[in-house]
Order: C-alpha cells, then sequence, then structure tokens
C-alpha cells in the first residue's frame, strides 16, 4: 500500500490505526472493510478511484455492478505466522 502511495495512487485509509512497535510505518486500513461479510458495501461506489486493502477472504462480497483492479499480494503463511507471533509478543 504505502508504494502504491508513494507512486501517487490515492488510499482510502481510516486513521484509526496509528503506526506502533509493530508496524512502524502505519496500518493502510479502512474499518468498514472488514463488515464486507455483513453487507455493508455503501461506501464502495465513493472508493472509486481509490487503493483499499482488502483481504481476499472479504472479495467475493464486493458488489458485482462495479468494476474493480485487483492486485493480489501471497505472502508465505510462515511469514505471516511469524510476523502475528512477534507482535502477540510485543502485547504480552
Amino acid at each position: 500500500m504505502k508504494m502504491l502511495e508513494a507512486g501517487g495512487l490515492p488510499v482510502l485509509i481510516d486513521g484509526r490505526r496509528s503506526a506502533d512497535r509493530d508496524n512502524p510505518e502505519g496500518y493502510y486500513e479502512f474499518e468498514r472493510v472488514k463488515a464486507l461479510d455483513k453487507g455493508d458495501t455503501g461506501w464502495v461506489a465513493d472508493a472509486h478511484g481509490q487503493v483499499v486493502k482488502v483481504i481476499s477472504a472479504l472479495l467475493e462480497f464486493l458488489p458485482a455492478d462495479q468494476s474493480y483492479r485487483v492486485i493480489f499480494m501471497h505472502r508465505q503463511i510462515e511469514e505471516v505466522l511469524r510476523s502475528q507471533r512477534k507482535m502477540l509478543e510485543h502485547r504480552g
């Protein structure tokens, strides 16, 4: 997300989570994305032209009447688990 933003693309973030020890560059998140599976799609049309981080499990809940360009980032599960373990250790 940071690379896309640096390249001049507008990103949709809500700023609810500020940078911290685990993610010193900050979080590129928009909280309402997490409710896509519950039908919260009212914001999607307003996000047109912006980059939005959506985990793959929620892609199927995006409205079918819209067009999307998707950049899919694949991470090795071991890398994800290592990162999450480190974050949990920091939080005690």
